[in-house]
């Protein structure tokens, strides 16, 4: 195995290796939501902190992300790619008390506007 440096280089070995893509650009040119949000037609509610380090906010196309009526995109400042750590000991994550609550909010929406939910 070839020495690698940096998450880009190791990226590249591994998709180009393991899965297929000739390397990460067409990684994540094919699987960005990005590429995918304006072809969105049922509720979504996209969950994203502003300091993910592997999926950069500023990438994102919020004038499409606006103009889709079927997506609500929810920034947090913090949160990292996944996690949504708020304590370490004991492990606890805001996500787990705040997705609920979306959930309900989405609920409320979707039976004002005569849906079930």
């Amino acid at each position: 195995m070839k020495e690698l440096r940096t998450i880009w280089e190791l990226e590249e070995y591994m998709f180009s290796r393991f899965y297929g893509w000739s390397g990460a650009a067409e990684y994540y040119e094919k699987t960005s939501p990005k590429n995918k949000v304006k072809d969105v037609c049922k509720p979504l509610v996209w969950i994203n902190s502003r300091d993910d380090f592997l999926t950069p906010f500023q990438d994102y196309d919020l004038d499409t992300i606006r103009n889709n009526p079927h997506v609500v995109l929810w920034s947090t400042a913090a949160g990292g790619h996944v996690s949504f750590v708020d304590s370490l000991f004991p492990v606890t994550s805001y996500l787990s008390r705040a997705v609920p609550e979306c959930v309900d909010l989405v609920c409320q929406f979707v039976e004002e506007q005569g849906g079930k939910c």
